[in-house]
């Protein structure tokens, strides 16, 4: 009977504390972000070491047009219609990535998405949508656990043969959307990446080539995207990242690398890629449902 009553106890305890842990297991997977998918259809996953979600894509042509259609003014103008002198066609369809934004504009953008959605009851209040930091960008690209403290110009360029893609230069075969032959062969004055082709003369339908670990695409070339910081302590020019399509590096394409201007400037290889800040408290993540 002794035994009996034991072995019942035994069992009893096990349950307890299986119960227990998985009840602490549970918790820990909801504290973690996971995949996020808004009205617009843009991805964003989580980005180690920060604590925002960053969108996987650059920001499309189709999703800055949702924005701009209720806008009276913008800075670039030609956002939809955006060609290189005024000749090449630069992002021509709804899944390129917009150009033609200034610093000004990808802000309004931010802003009208976070108030947008959340009157939709998408987001709660104290979530925003934004440009990522010049710090989150770096931690987006991988590297932001290898810069030391300073302004975004201290850091230009001070990791050396360090690209998204890895540390080879030229670039392996579907690393992303760079000058390159294809662009050579169109624009035969212009330098370019020798022994690399992407296939795309100007910009490229966002995803088309290969992510980083994170799943995020187009950290180097396609469009340069706008961060929230000043580049220096001027205050007079914002950070772009990334490179572009007009770039052949291999300075201009390092991960580190950091080009700056004045956040009213635009042209057709400026655009932008939004973050999502969560509150602290609030459950994160929509994988699996249907927006």
């Amino acid at each position: 009977m002794l035994a009996n009553q034991m072995s019942q106890f035994v069992t009893k305890a096990w349950t307890i504390f299986f119960a227990a842990l998985m009840a602490v297991l549970c918790l820990s997977t909801q504290a973690q972000p996971t995949r996020w998918t808004n009205s617009l259809g843009q991805v964003f996953v989580p980005v180690p070491g920060t604590k925002i979600s960053c969108s996987i894509w650059e920001t499309r042509v189709k999703d800055f047009g949702v924005f701009a259609a209720s806008q009276p003014k913008l800075d670039g103008t030609n956002w939809n219609h955006s060609f290189y002198h005024e000749v090449t066609p630069v992002s021509v369809g709804p899944e390129y990535p917009v150009v033609n934004v200034s610093w000004n504009d990808a802000t309004a953008f931010c802003e009208w998405l976070t108030a947008t959605e959340r009157q939709a009851g998408k987001i709660p209040a104290g979530a925003i949508y934004r440009l990522p930091t010049d710090e989150e960008w770096s931690w987006a690209a991988g590297i932001g656990d290898r810069e030391t403290n300073g302004t975004p110009k201290e850091k230009s360029t001070k990791l050396q043969n360090v690209y998204p893609w890895g540390t080879q230069f030229p670039p392996p075969a579907g690393a992303g959307n760079f000058a390159d032959q294809t662009a050579k062969i169109y624009f035969t004055n212009w330098p370019n990446i020798t022994n690399y082709t992407d296939g795309f003369v100007t910009t490229s339908p966002v995803g088309s080539f290969t992510p980083n670990a994170l799943g995020i695409y187009d950290l180097a070339g396609n469009a340069l995207e706008w961060c929230g910081d000043f580049y220096d302590v001027s205050h007079k020019q914002r950070v772009l990242r990334g490179g572009a399509w007009i770039n052949c590096g291999p300075r201009s394409l390092l991960s580190s690398y950091r080009e700056h201007v004045s956040p009213s400037r635009y042209s057709v290889a400026t655009g932008f890629r939004c973050v999502l800040q969560w509150p602290d408290d609030s459950a994160k993540g929509n994988e699996g449902r249907s927006q």
